[in-house]
């Protein structure tokens, strides 16, 4: 059964203009549902006020619209002493998004974006023919030449009389792959779902630790090469992170660690050995005699919302799965004029023609949209229509391309690279009902 849910068309935005005066921005489309059909006009009516909701009148500011990429629809200068509201109108001719862009003097652009026919959207190119036979051939290399070595050690500072922690980690191409597990205590409860996590993108307590569950086994496995701290807020543990990204930098001439390695190979690219360890995790606690394989979830935000499209197309042990502002989704967007998802592999590996043409033929191996059609499992997604880093578009590319009858696609108005808590509240209550 899919969930419907209502569309707010207000979404506001604290912001400075020329004069440094914080200002919030409220967007009024002239569709409730923000959604137009292909070469319809769709008209923006945005004001400004004070943070007491007085409507301003003193500032300058540039507001576009455009297509999330290189297409520029309309451009307006505004001043806000002339006009407030002001209004912009524009179309796109294919399916997109048409984002508003408020720019001022010493602010963060303020983005808003309407979608003209999301579920048409298709991903910049089609998957390579050996798409399938890679992974399998990578899945089966790595269990008959690398022991999985599975290590399990309680975490007693983190352990409750509702459940058992533990760290765990298993090993991998080159490498190991990190992470935390909790086990109820109350065996009467078992067997137990599972609730397969993999952290977002970053550097912060979302990467680094985790809360036990009473009624579920919970697992939090890390893609960076080394244990989750639970002292991340030290120096020491912060040059661990800033150590990857240093290191990709140098070695490969990319921005950082999600970029490293795809221009020499597929095999050399960062997420390759982190994809397998943890697929050989999956496989690992759905092993446990405790687990029950009919209650068996993952959600994951951003990076994990990526990986969790490619974790449940390899294995289909999972049985539903949550997927919150999906990174990693249509690498090649580009090719279609659009913005593709983080961390956008071709445009940041571009510096060199050969960089660019080995991470063209590399990248399609790690597009989440590739992966997405491989999936078994009841899915629901969270895009947000003001993100900028995983972009809806490209979040659409790979949700289109999910081929279950039970999908489902709920979208944030004006939101940027974050969970709306009741969005994601919503979702969280689909998954473990």
């Amino acid at each position: 059964m899919k969930m419907k849910f209502g569309l707010s068309v207000l979404m506001t935005i604290v912001c400075a203009v020329a004069l440094a005066v914080p200002l919030k921005f409220t967007t009024v489309n002239d569709h409730a549902d923000l959604l137009y059909r292909i070469g319809e006009e769709a008209v923006f009516t945005v004001t400004a006020t004070d943070t007491n909701g007085v409507k301003a009148t003193d500032g300058v500011l540039t507001a576009v619209l455009d297509n999330f990429g290189p297409k520029t629809v309309t451009t307006l200068k505004v001043d806000l002493a002339k006009t407030n509201p002001f209004v912009l109108k524009g179309s796109l001719d294919e399916p997109g998004f048409l984002r508003l862009r408020v720019n001022a003097k010493g602010s963060t652009a303020y983005n808003w974006s309407v979608g003209y026919e999301p579920t048409a959207i298709r991903k910049g190119s089609p998957s390579p023919d050996d798409f399938d036979a890679f992974w399998a051939v990578a899945r089966a290399k790595l269990a008959k030449e690398v022991p999985l070595d599975a290590q399990v050690t309680p975490l007693k500072e983190r352990s409750t009389k509702q459940w058992n922690m533990y760290r765990i980690s298993f090993a991998t191409f080159g490498r190991r792959v990190y992470g935390y597990m909790s086990v109820p205590t109350d065996k009467t409860k078992a067997p137990y779902a599972v609730d397969f996590q993999v952290p977002g993108a970053g550097w912060g307590n979302w990467s680094n630790e985790m809360r036990g569950d009473a009624e579920r086994i919970r697992l939090l496995v890390s893609v960076y090469p080394f244990e989750p701290r639970l002292d991340w807020k030290t120096k020491e543990a912060t040059a661990l992170y800033d150590g990857i990204n240093d290191a990709a930098k140098q070695k490969y001439g990319c921005s950082g660690y999600s970029q490293g390695g795809i221009t020499v190979s597929r095999e050399a690219y960062f997420y390759y050995p982190v994809i397998l360890g943890i697929d050989r995790v999956v496989d690992w606690v759905a092993a446990r005699d405790d687990v029950d394989p009919k209650r068996f979830y993952y959600r994951g935000t951003s990076q994990g919302g990526g990986m969790g499209l490619a974790l449940t197309a390899l294995n289909h042990r999972f049985t539903r799965a949550a997927f919150f502002v999906p990174a990693m989704t249509d690498t090649m967007g580009y090719l279609k004029g659009r913005q593709s998802g983080w961390p956008s592999i071709i445009e940041r590996n571009s510096s060199t023609p050969e960089g660019k043409a080995a991470a063209v033929a590399n990248a399609p191996y790690f597009d989440a949209a590739n992966f997405a059609s491989r999936v078994k499992c009841p899915v629901r997604v969270l895009v947000g229509l003001g993100d900028t880093t995983c972009a809806p578009c490209a979040v659409y590319a790979a949700y289109n391309e999910i081929k279950v009858d039970d999908k489902d696609i709920l979208r944030g108005p004006g939101m940027g690279h974050r969970c709306d808590r009741k969005l994601h509240g919503q979702l969280e209550k689909w998954l473990f009902r």
